[in-house]
């Protein structure tokens, strides 16, 4: 029996969604406060994971959020351990979201949000 996705897309939708979590509930650094994860890539055997995200421009400069990121993966991969019911933690790389879809929706999303909750 075929399920319609595969196993990577959903752990990596897993990791995403707790990815997301870290960043807004544990990680303290100011580098790091206006990022959003846009998508998880994991490979087919599950031990890579590009993580991509946005940033709504804020005043911090890309190669210092960048270095913040860096600095964080140990941190997230040890949570994702403690979290999530895997064999093995993939190794992460974060990736800036460059493509304009994902962007686009991201700025249309966010604008029609703080429009209609001000």
């Amino acid at each position: 029996k075929s399920s319609p996705f595969k196993r990577s897309q959903r752990v990596g939708d897993l990791i995403k969604k707790e990815v997301a979590s870290i960043f807004l509930f544990d990680l303290r650094d100011p580098r790091l406060k206006n990022l959003t994860i846009s998508r998880v890539d994991l490979s087919d055997d599950l031990s890579n994971a590009t993580i991509f995200y946005l940033t709504d421009l804020s005043t911090e400069e890309p190669q210092d959020i960048q270095k913040g990121l860096d600095k964080s993966i140990g941190f997230i991969k040890a949570r994702l351990g403690k979290n999530l019911k895997l064999r093995k933690i993939p190794r992460i790389q974060f990736t800036e979201e460059l493509d304009d879809w994902w962007s686009f929706n991201f700025k249309q999303t966010k604008r029609h949000f703080f429009r209609r909750f001000r």
